[in-house]
C-alpha cells in the first residue's frame, strides 16, 4: 500500500464527501493506496507549500491555483469538482427593489482569496475603496445581528444558517455578471505527476469514483460524516449542503472532474482585469491530461531509418559492383552479365519492398486522419458541454425566480390588486402596460442619472425622495416613461402597492423571457451538432451533392465557443451546390478554420466567401493573422511540414486537405491578399 495524504481546505463537511466515500468504500484500497485525509482550520493557507514539498501530497484548492502557478509553484490541477463556484454575497432582504449597487459605503466582510466576488463588484462599478471592509469572522450572526451589511460565503452552507434563523436574506452570485469560476479544484505537484504517473491516475480515478457514489447516496454519506468524521454540523445542515451542491457539480450534465481549458483562460482574463495576473499566461503543464495523445514520432523515425538503410545498402552494392565491373570487364563479360542479372532481380525485390513500406505508411496516415477527426469531435463535444452550461444555468436561475413568484408572491399580488379602487386599478394597468412594453435593462450609471433627473423634476413631491422606495420602483418598472401620467400614479395613497405589484409581475415576465431565449439557444446548439454528425449511405460510399453554405454554417455553430473574439464576415454569392464527399469536405473546412484561428490567436476577422467562377464553385477562407512568409509558401502543402511548435502539429493537415480536394477533381491554393492569409478551394458544380 502506497501512503498518500490529501489536505482539505476547511473543516470536515459534505463539501469533501467524495473523498470520504472513496476511502470508506475501499476505492483507494482497491488501487493500492493508503490515504490520509487532513482537515484545515485556516482555509487554504499553507496547503500549496505542503503539496509541493514532497511527493505523495495532494490538496483541495480554489481558483487561486492559477496565481500560484504563475508565481512559480509547480502545482498541477487534476480535476474540478464544482463546475460553478458556490461563492455568493449575502444581504439582508429589505425590499423587492434592492440591488448590488446599494452596497456603496456599507460594512462588508469578504472571505480571503474569494476573487470572483471582487471581480463581480468591480464589473458592477463598485471599488473596494468604496466599502468599509471588516475582517471576516465566519460567524453568520454578524449579518443577522446587523454588525455587518454584507457577508461573503457559500450558497451551500451559510444559506442554511440564515434560513434556520428565520433571517430574510438575498444572495448575489458573480455568475449573473458573466463571471463563472470553478470551485474546489483537486491538485498535486509536477514532481508527483512526473515521478508517479500511475499513482496520480489511480488516485484521481478513485476519488472521482467516490464523488459519483457520494452524489448518488447523499443521506448515507451524511450519516458517515456525522458519525465518523465530525459532529460540528448537524445532519440536517449536511444534507442541505448536499442538495445545494448538486446543481453546482452538475453530475448528470457534466462528467465529474471535467475541466475546459477555455474556462481557465476566462479565469485568467478576469484576474487580468483585476490587475492580479498578466493576460494569456502559459497554462502548459498546469492542466492535467488523464489521456494524453499517442506519440507517432517513432513511426516516422523508423520509416526514415529503413529508407536510409536501403539507400546506403544500394549505394554500397552499386559501388562494389561498379568496381568489380571496371577491373574484370574484358576478362569476365559473361560472369558480369550474370551478376548484373542477379543485381537487377535484387533491385526488383528491393523496389517491391519499398512499395509495400509506402503502402503501410499510407494506411498509417489514413488511421492518423481518423484519429485526428475523433480528436476534433472530442473537442467539439467538450465545447458543446460548456455552450449548454450557460443557457441551462440561465433556465435554472430564472425558473427559481419564477417559482418564487408563483409560490411566495402571487397570492399577495392578487390580494393587493383585488383591493384596488377603480381609479387605482386604472393606474395599475397603465404602469403594467408601460413596464411590459419596454423590458430594456438599465445599467447602474444610467439608472443613477435617471434618479437624479426625477428627483429634480418632482422635488415638490415628498414620495420622490432620491433614495426612497418610490424612486427605485419608478425606475425599475419604467413608470418614469409615463411623463405627466406619473403624477397621477403618485397622487394615489396606494402608489407604493401599485408599483410593487407591477415590479413583481414584470420580474416574473422577464424570467419567462429568459427561459424562452435560453431554451432556443440550447436547441440551436443541439441541432447544429446533430447536423454535423449525421451521415447517410451515399455520403459514406462516395461523392454526392453537398450544400456548402449549410455545411459551413453548421461548423461555425459548433465552433461558436471559439469565436467569441472573432468577427465572421460571410459573402455567399451563389446558392449552387458542389459535387463531393460531405464528410471529407467538412474535414477540410475544419482544418482551414483551425489554421486561421491559430494564426490570429483566436482574435481578429475571418472572411468566408463562396462564389461561382466559370463552372467551379470557389470557397475562400481569409484570416487577419500574420500571413505566410514568401520563404515557405512553396512548402506548406508538403507532408510533415509545419510551422507550429513541437507537439502542436505534425504537418499533415494541409497535405491531407490537398489530397481530399484532388480526389474530388478540385484544387486548393494559397492566394495573395494584403493582410493575413487566403486559402481557396475550387470544386466542380453538381448537376441539377
Amino acid at each position: 500500500m502506497e501512503k498518500v495524504t490529501l489536505h482539505l481546505k476547511w473543516f470536515h463537511q459534505f463539501q469533501f464527501a467524495g473523498y470520504y466515500a472513496a476511502l470508506e468504500k475501499g476505492y483507494y484500497q482497491e488501487v493500492g493506496l493508503d490515504v490520509e485525509l487532513l482537515e484545515s482550520t485556516v482555509g487554504i493557507k499553507g496547503i500549496h507549500e505542503k503539496v509541493i514539498r514532497s511527493t505523495g501530497q495532494y490538496g483541495v484548492g480554489s481558483n487561486e491555483l492559477i496565481q500560484e502557478r504563475y508565481k512559480g509553484k509547480p502545482v498541477v490541477v487534476l480535476a474540478v469538482i464544482f463546475q460553478h463556484s458556490p461563492s455568493v454575497l449575502f444581504f439582508k432582504k429589505t425590499s423587492n427593489s434592492q440591488s448590488i449597487h446599494d452596497l456603496a459605503g456599507k460594512r462588508v466582510m469578504l472571505t480571503p482569496r474569494m476573487d470572483e466576488i471582487v471581480a463581480y463588484l468591480k464589473k458592477e462599478g463598485i471599488e473596494l475603496k468604496d466599502l468599509q471592509l471588516l475582517e471576516h469572522r465566519f460567524k453568520p450572526d454578524d449579518l443577522i445581528s446587523g454588525k455587518v451589511d454584507a457577508y461573503s460565503g457559500y450558497a451551500t452552507t451559510q444559506a442554511y444558517d440564515f434560513k434556520k434563523a428565520g433571517f430574510p436574506f438575498v444572495e448575489y452570485s458573480p455568475r449573473v455578471a458573466g463571471i463563472d469560476f470553478y470551485g474546489d479544484n483537486f491538485f498535486t505537484s509536477e514532481a508527483e505527476v512526473q515521478e508517479h504517473p500511475e499513482r496520480v491516475k489511480a488516485f484521481r480515478e478513485a476519488s472521482l469514483r467516490g464523488w459519483l457514489y457520494a452524489m448518488n447516496h447523499q443521506e448515507e454519506i451524511v450519516d458517515l460524516i456525522y458519525n465518523k468524521y465530525s459532529q460540528r454540523n448537524s445532519k440536517e445542515r449536511l444534507l442541505f449542503e448536499a442538495k445545494q451542491m448538486t446543481p453546482l457539480i452538475q453530475p448528470v450534465l457534466v462528467e465529474i472532474g471535467y475541466m475546459n481549458p477555455g474556462r481557465w483562460k476566462h479565469i485568467n482574463e478576469v484576474y487580468s482585469e483585476l490587475g492580479m495576473l498578466p493576460k494569456n499566461i502559459n497554462l502548459k503543464g498546469f492542466i492535467y491530461d488523464p489521456n494524453p495523445k499517442t506519440n507517432y514520432d517513432w513511426v516516422y523515425y523508423t520509416f526514415g531509418a529503413v529508407i536510409l538503410s536501403f539507400i546506403i545498402l544500394g549505394l554500397v552494392q552499386w559501388r562494389r559492383l561498379n568496381k568489380q565491373y571496371s577491373e574484370n570487364l574484358k576478362k569476365q563479360v559473361e560472369v558480369r552479365t550474370e551478376e548484373l542479372k542477379q543485381s537487377n532481380e535484387y533491385l526488383q525485390v528491393l523496389n517491391q519492398s519499398l512499395l509495400n513500406t509506402l503502402k503501410e505508411l499510407t494506411e498509417a496516415q489514413d488511421r492518423l486522419l481518423a484519429s485526428e477527426k475523433l480528436a476534433v469531435l472530442g473537442q467539439l463535444a467538450a465545447g458543446m458541454a460548456h455552450e449548454l452550461n450557460t443557457p441551462l444555468g440561465a433556465i435554472v436561475s430564472s425558473n427559481f425566480s419564477l417559482s418564487d413568484f408563483l409560490n411566495q408572491k402571487l397570492n399577495h399580488v392578487i390580494d393587493i390588486i383585488v383591493g384596488f379602487s377603480k381609479e387605482d386599478s386604472n393606474r395599475f394597468h397603465s404602469v403594467l402596460e408601460e413596464s411590459l412594453k419596454n423590458q430594456t435593462f438599465i445599467e447602474g450609471k444610467a439608472e443613477r442619472q435617471i434618479k437624479k433627473e426625477l428627483a429634480s423634476k418632482y422635488s415638490s413631491i415628498k414620495k420622490m425622495d432620491l433614495y426612497g422606495e418610490h424612486m427605485q420602483l419608478v425606475v425599475e418598472t419604467g413608470a418614469f416613461r409615463l411623463g405627466d401620467g406619473l403624477i397621477q400614479i403618485l397622487e394615489s395613497e396606494n402608489s407604493l402597492q401599485i408599483l410593487e405589484a407591477v415590479s413583481s409581475i414584470t420580474s416574473a415576465y422577464r424570467s419567462n423571457q429568459i427561459i424562452s431565449v435560453a431554451s432556443e439557444k440550447a436547441t440551436h446548439v443541439i441541432r447544429a451538432l446533430k447536423s454535423y454528425l449525421v451521415s447517410d449511405k451515399d455520403i459514406l460510399n462516395g461523392n454526392t451533392v453537398v450544400d456548402l453554405v449549410f455545411e459551413i454554417e453548421t461548423i461555425l455553430s459548433l465552433y461558436h465557443y471559439n469565436l467569441t473574439k472573432v468577427t465572421i464576415v460571410k459573402s455567399y454569392l451563389t446558392d449552387k451546390k458542389c459535387k463531393g464527399n460531405r464528410d471529407k469536405l467538412n474535414q477540410v473546412w475544419i482544418n482551414l478554420l483551425n489554421n486561421a484561428l491559430q494564426a490570429m490567436s483566436y482574435n481578429g476577422t475571418i472572411e468566408i466567401k463562396i462564389q461561382l467562377v466559370e463552372n467551379l464553385i470557389k470557397v475562400s477562407i481569409i484570416d487577419s493573422g500574420n500571413g505566410v512568409s514568401e520563404s515557405i509558401k512553396g512548402k506548406i502543402f508538403d507532408p510533415f511540414f509545419t510551422t507550429k511548435p513541437d507537439g502542436e502539429g505534425m504537418g499533415l493537415g494541409l497535405d491531407i486537405c490537398k489530397k481530399i480536394i484532388t480526389q474530388m477533381a478540385g484544387k486548393i491554393e494559397l492566394e495573395d491578399v494584403p493582410l493575413g492569409a487566403c486559402f481557396s478551394v475550387w470544386l466542380p458544380v453538381a448537376d441539377t
